[in-house]
């Protein structure tokens, strides 16, 4: 039985978090600790790849966290993530993150991220994903790019054996 496919718009999560000084890394001048942008990355991350699957899903592999400008106490985190490709198995998740200074409204692209899921079955075993139905220009393009992230990180696999 062939799985209906979905579009990336179906798998879209947003995570939103104000950021408390509890949060912070502790420096002269306190910005978020990346620790904490990481697990928020990989909780948005997860709720694409299991809205995808419909069902569980784990985190196989972070391929890419790009830290472009501190996030600061008191700013407002937004992560915003979907689907960019599939593989039998697997899904990789584009996540952006975007920090707001609420005194200010001016908004700030601070993260670029790409990580790798695998479905589970009821088993807990890995499980066939529905494919992907690519709609606009955007997404083909990551998919063109995740396709090729896909492709290294199958090859490092093979070289680590």
């Amino acid at each position: 039985m062939r799985m209906k496919g979905k579009s990336p718009c179906e798998s879209n999560a947003i995570l939103a978090d104000l950021m408390m000084p509890s949060q912070a890394n502790g420096l002269r001048a306190p910005s978020i600790f990346g620790g904490v942008v990481m697990s928020m990355v990989d909780k948005c991350a997860a709720l694409s790849a299991m809205k995808h699957c419909s069902g569980q899903a784990t985190t196989l592999s972070v391929e890419r966290i790009l830290f472009k400008e501190p996030i600061m106490v008191g700013e407002l985190v937004e992560i915003r993530s979907h689907v960019a490709h599939v593989g039998r198995t697997s899904m990789s998740v584009v996540a952006d993150v975007y920090a707001e200074d609420l005194r200010t409204g001016n908004r700030r692209h601070t993260n670029a991220c790409w990580l790798t899921f695998v479905h589970l079955g009821d088993d807990g075993k890995p499980a066939p994903v529905p494919p992907l139905l690519l709609e606009t220009e955007e997404d083909h393009r990551l998919h063109k790019v995740a396709a090729v992230m896909r492709e290294r990180q199958l090859a490092e696999r093979q070289t680590k054996r």
